[in-house]
């Protein structure tokens, strides 16, 4: 589906979605408790269902109701064939969980997550008990990991990480995770935690070392909240809208593109995903923006740099590529244009709020990525002043 966007300004106020990074994490966990639980949130994206079918598959018994969704704990079945869909969090967060809990099985998944890294997760659950046929999706294992150290880069995905967090205090010895580089995204572990905690799961950080008892259970709470979601929350940010249902407080680091937007020179470090609307902000200014550590992008639903500079290029933008940064020369305004989503969900959404920004009208080729995270985004978008419409 293509869609056409006449520029126009926005303006008024909207409701933030549920974080789909936290519902990830409150999914899996409930899946792994001890009793049912109702987790209330009342919207949907083609990636949450991802994750109610993988963990269905796990032998969770999962029921979707309008503003709430009931998990009761998966039974380990005979064999386990799980589909992640086109969501690599839930892909790296279940591959643990599996080596834990099976003697065999595949993960797989679909579209660009079949190309997507998982080469240094695999290594790490080999060195400790379980061994591989393939080390890309589908991956398929033999023998379950065992209980010990892991070692793990802390730079490629932090995803690896929480899974870990998520399946090693499952075992019935203890372990230790120990990241050998610095660890990147640590926003997302910090959430990983937060969740396990909720659910009674005690990890230690000590000398940077997770220290992690075994034997333990995953302890319902009953009833949990999944809340609002600052990545996505930040496309309408970028232009004034007021968004409500954020916590201020919230572990999510992209709360803070609020004082990023501002900003002539942008770590990316912990914030990879809101770089494509940084740099449509980036853009709409009259001095240069420098946006760095950013190498990790290659690795998204898209090359995330190649994607967003030629999102920005082909709006009329000015942009200078280098190996983890980019360099953007604002001019005020956009020209407008044709942009490819390339499948990525981020760029349709960067792309429709850069047309705020434009003096003729933007046309997106390929916005069903958009279903991904945000299903509803254009039908939002024409609510609060925007143009958007299918061609």
């Amino acid at each position: 589906m293509d869609v056409k966007i006449e520029p126009s300004k926005l303006s008024g106020s909207i409701v933030a979605i549920p974080s789909k990074s936290y519902a990830h994490r409150i999914l899996t966990a409930c899946a792994l408790a001890d009793s049912s639980t109702t987790v209330l949130m009342n919207f949907s994206s083609n990636d949450i269902f991802s994750a109610i079918q993988a963990l269905t598959a796990f032998g969770a018994n999962i029921n979707i109701e309008k503003d709430r969704v009931i998990v009761s704990p998966m039974e380990v079945i005979s064999y386990l064939n799980a589909n992640c869909g086109e969501s690599g969090t839930m892909a790296r967060f279940l591959l643990p969980v599996a080596t834990a809990l099976y003697d065999n099985g595949v993960i797989t998944g679909e579209g660009s997550l079949l190309n997507r890294p998982f080469e240094t997760l695999c290594d790490a659950l080999e060195k400790n008990g379980c061994s591989f046929i393939s080390k890309r999706l589908p991956v398929s294992f033999r023998g379950k990991t065992n209980p010990g150290s892991y070692l793990i880069r802390g730079d490629e995905s932090s995803q690896y990480i929480s899974g870990l967090l998520f399946a090693l205090p499952l075992l019935n010895g203890d372990s230790e995770i120990t990241l050998t580089t610095p660890l990147e995204s640590s926003g997302y572990v910090d959430m990983t935690l937060h969740v396990l905690r909720m659910f009674g799961i005690e990890i230690n950080w000590e000398h940077g070392v997770y220290k992690i008892k075994g034997g333990q259970k995953y302890k319902s709470p009953g009833i949990i909240t999944v809340e609002g979601d600052w990545s996505n929350a930040a496309f309408w940010l970028a232009v004034g809208i007021e968004v409500t249902g954020l916590h201020s407080g919230s572990l999510q680091k992209d709360r803070l593109f609020l004082e990023l937007k501002d900003s002539n020179e942008i770590d990316a470090l912990d914030v990879p995903d809101l770089v494509p609307i940084l740099s449509v902000v980036a853009a709409s200014k009259i001095n240069d923006t420098v946006i760095y550590n950013i190498k990790r992008l290659r690795y998204k639903e898209s090359d995330r740099i190649e994607s967003t500079v030629a999102m920005l290029l082909a709006l009329g933008g000015k942009v200078t590529t280098y190996e983890n940064k980019i360099i953007i020369s604002g001019c005020g305004k956009l020209r407008g244009g044709t942009v490819d989503s390339t499948n990525d969900h981020r760029i349709v959404m960067s792309a429709s709020i850069a047309s705020c920004f434009c003096e003729q009208p933007v046309i997106i080729a390929g916005t069903h990525a958009v279903n991904k995270t945000y299903p509803d985004f254009f039908k939002a978008f024409n609510m609060l002043g925007g143009k958007a419409i299918v061609v």
